[in-house]
């Protein structure tokens, strides 16, 4: 498959189905996916979920506007994330945007899922005491 040297809603797409492909079969974070959305990627659950995170990535860097989840909400009923699960995502990640952008693109990605797993993070950790995600969410300059 030839780099993009271009992000499109299209790449966009298959960098999310080629991360979620190896994450689901990933020894560490694996486990956590297949219990939330299955072991099937074709299945509807899964589908819903990528069309998600397009529109979430097409709001990062296309300015697009279709994205309206919460990034954070769903990731505190997770029970037993850890640094080392975000940091494993990171390295996933990172794999799968050199897979399909050029190196000056994925290393927007890179940079883009560094952020968004310390945010991740501190989320988690602050959620521990406090149940004001909209506080929280400023706290981390979400909003």
């Amino acid at each position: 498959m030839e780099l993009a040297n271009t992000i499109t809603r299209e790449n966009l797409e298959i960098l999310m189905r080629l991360f979620y492909e190896k994450a689901l079969l990933d020894d560490e974070i694996g486990t956590f996916f297949e219990l939330e959305l299955g072991s099937d990627t074709s299945n509807g659950e899964w589908t819903e979920h990528i069309d998600l995170l397009v529109d979430f990535w097409a709001s990062q860097f296309l300015g697009e506007e279709q994205y309206k989840g919460d990034p954070f909400g769903p990731h505190f009923t997770i029970i037993g994330l850890e640094e080392k699960d975000f940091n494993r995502w990171v390295e996933l990640f990172s794999e799968s945007s050199d897979n399909v952008y050029t190196p000056e693109i994925s290393h927007l990605f890179k940079e883009k899922g560094v952020h968004y797993s310390k945010a991740f993070m501190q989320a988690l950790n602050e959620n521990k005491n406090s149940k004001d995600l909209k506080n929280l969410k400023s706290k981390i300059g979400w909003e």
